[in-house]
């Protein structure tokens, strides 16, 4: 291979999830027929083929955001220098925790799904995303007061308060104060208990909620509730079914300009990079993050299924 040709990287559609709608990629022209505010950053060639210029942060958020529409029906506004998900990728991170649950967890489709996103971003794209495919309830945590706003809106934007709780965290914790928080616990708790109660042929008592209600605000982080531990109602043995986080991955914003530089032997990428240093970099990096989720799972492991 001569020095001077480029490096192309692999199609990657065929290693997506077999149920990912993306392993076959969409149409831009029909995107750019529908939508007039993705025709401006679309080119056409003599053969009449529609290209986007990946490298243009502006294209990329107008493809998110109408492909979102499109296949989704969700309305998603995302700031000018904000992270612009890239919707193959989520949704392959999704169907993964789909199949977790399906086949590791033994989970139902009638039963109530809740999970946990840490660090949800502006778009919430994967909240929103569970919630209007796969039809979960999801706790959507963001420390950025910028991506809580527009989260927040993206959310009541698309009707789906009742299923997506947004909640501003401190950036000193990652699920401390999140999986242990009483009104979270007792909205999902009531969730979980109107589904089986709809699926129980049996007409249950509901005196108790009350003392339930109690329980949960006074129950230790590491105890299960006694109430929601039991083989006879597997669904509601955890209160959150799993977590899931997209992390940071640097240090400081040196180490992201390093870590381009370290990148060029490898070829061009694809797309261009987006997001603001907020959504980059974590004191300490990628390991002290994971390691202090990890320290925090330890400890609300009762409560994550």
């Amino acid at each position: 291979m001569s020095v001077k040709e480029k490096k192309v990287p692999p199609k990657l559609n065929k290693y997506m999830h077999a149920r990912n709608p993306y392993r076959t990629p969409p149409s831009f022209k029909k995107l750019a027929s529908v939508y007039p505010e993705f025709r401006p950053y679309c080119s056409y060639d003599v053969g009449g083929k529609v290209h986007l210029d990946f490298k243009d942060p502006k294209a990329l958020r107008a493809l998110t955001t109408c492909l979102l529409h499109q296949d989704f029906d969700l309305k998603v506004t995302i700031p000018d220098d904000r992270l612009v998900p890239t919707l193959p990728l989520r949704l392959n991170y999704l169907l993964w925790i789909e199949d977790l649950l399906m086949h590791a967890a033994h989970c139902e489709t009638s039963d109530v799904i809740v999970g946990v996103d840490i660090g949800t971003g502006a778009s919430c794209v994967y909240p929103l995303l569970a919630a209007r495919k796969l039809g979960w309830n999801l706790v959507a945590t963001e420390t950025d007061n910028i991506n809580f706003t527009a989260a927040t809106t993206n959310v009541n934007n698309n009707d789906l308060q009742d299923n997506i709780i947004v909640k501003k965290v401190d950036d000193k914790t990652v699920l401390q104060g999140v999986l242990d928080d009483a009104d979270i616990q007792k909205q999902m708790y009531l969730k979980k208990k109107e589904v089986n109660d709809n699926n129980d042929d049996d007409d249950d008592d509901d005196d108790d909620d009350d003392e339930v209600m109690s329980e949960l605000n006074n129950t230790p982080s590491d105890t299960p509730c006694k109430h929601t531990d039991g083989d006879d109602n597997k669904s509601m043995k955890y209160m959150f079914d799993f977590t899931m986080c997209n992390p940071p991955f640097f240090s400081s914003e040196e180490e992201t300009d390093s870590m381009k530089k370290s990148k060029k032997q490898r070829g061009e990428p694809i797309s261009s990079p987006t997001g603001c240093i907020h959504e980059k970099v974590t004191t300490g990096g990628e390991v002290t993050f994971i390691t202090q989720m990890v320290e925090e799972s330890h400890k609300f492991k009762s409560k994550v299924r």
